[in-house]
């Protein structure tokens, strides 16, 4: 799995057991986040205004990379692992006018590692009108059923809403915004959310991120082009306020959006790099007053991995792995390219 951030590579060894009762679990054996080279990061970066050819290229390249750290971590610890599901990278993600476009090449992976390989989660779901997100809905109502929902801190920040039928969506940019703040002092991302709980929130600031049209309709799934083209062209207007300033207002934007999705005294699970951000949990702790529950660094770092591992075990068994009151789509799927070794 590598998120919307493109901060690194996380792989999980997990297997799964089906029981009567309580139905499926996991069982972490390992996992690991695997830093990107930096030229090949830079790539990434760059990846929308690449291309075709770059980006056929770079699709083969991160497939080439992904099937490295697997082949490798295979010849050190004997794994029996028997298949890989592989996220890969969003690059595009325009699911209203009918397109997603994950790369990271399966077929490269599966003729590496000798593994049968399934990819390209999205696509088949937004050929049946659906946003081709959010995904882990349906594994967190098999995995994660004793909370009532659960919140990834990424990229973006996204809900799976467990209660009824299975929901989900995405609540509004997280990380996208804080390590690009961030990065204005040669910093991968604020630690602990030290320099946003150094500075102070502007109230006009405030106001022109949480008036966003994208927050005035129903939420559904969000790509890094709408960051680029709506919240950055924002977020410049005010870059005459100190750094820790526009940290702290973004941080608490980040927590209301959140908290308006979290009903008071629901149990929600909190994983994802944005829960490493003590600050930021405070917030959203402050602003939903729920219970906010935050794993061991194990689940934190590795469970959408885990998640894309267990959709990779649907599709192999033939049954659906995204479901239709998650993304919007005419009807569930059972999705996913799978390519044999």
């Amino acid at each position: 799995m590598c998120g919307t951030s493109q901060d690194g590579l996380d792989l999980a060894d997990v297997s799964f057991t089906l029981h009567s009762e309580p139905g499926w679990t996991y069982d972490l054996h390992h996992g690991k986040t695997y830093s990107l080279p930096p030229e090949l990061q830079s790539r990434l970066k760059e990846a929308q205004e690449a291309s075709a050819l770059e980006l056929a290229k770079l699709d083969v390249a991160f497939g080439a990379f992904s099937a490295d750290i697997v082949t490798s971590y295979l010849r050190k610890t004997g794994s029996t692992a028997s298949f890989i599901g592989s996220h890969g990278v969003t690059i595009f993600h325009q699911p209203d006018a009918g397109f997603t476009t994950q790369i990271g090449s399966g077929a490269t992976i599966a003729a590496a590692s000798g593994l049968q390989t399934v990819s390209d989660f999205r696509q088949q779901d937004v050929s049946k009108g659906g946003q081709g997100a959010p995904l882990v809905p349906s594994c967190d109502a098999h995995l994660f059923s004793q909370y009532a929902r659960t919140l990834n801190l990424g990229g973006f920040a996204n809900v799976s809403i467990l209660e009824g039928a299975i929901r989900g969506f995405d609540i509004g940019p997280c990380n996208l915004l804080l390590n690009h703040l961030a990065n204005e002092r040669g910093l991968a991302y604020d630690a602990n959310g030290a320099l946003a709980r150094s500075g102070v929130v502007d109230p006009s600031f405030l106001d022109a991120l949480n008036t966003l049209p994208y927050y005035q309709g129903e939420p559904s799934s969000l790509g890094a082009e709408w960051v680029l083209s709506e919240v950055i062209p924002t977020m410049a207007k005010f870059t005459f306020l100190p750094l820790p300033d526009r940290l702290c207002t973004v941080s608490h934007h980040i927590a209301q959006r959140i908290s308006k999705h979290l009903p008071d005294a629901e149990n929600v699970l909190v994983t994802g790099g944005g829960a490493h951000n003590a600050f930021l949990v405070h917030l959203i702790r402050t602003e939903s007053r729920c219970e906010v529950v935050v794993p061991n660094t194990a689940l934190i770092d590795m469970k959408e991995a885990i998640c894309f591992a267990f959709l990779g075990l649907k599709r192999i068994l033939g049954e659906a792995n995204i479901y239709s009151s998650s993304t919007g789509s005419e009807r569930d799927s059972c999705a996913g390219a799978l390519y044999l070794p």
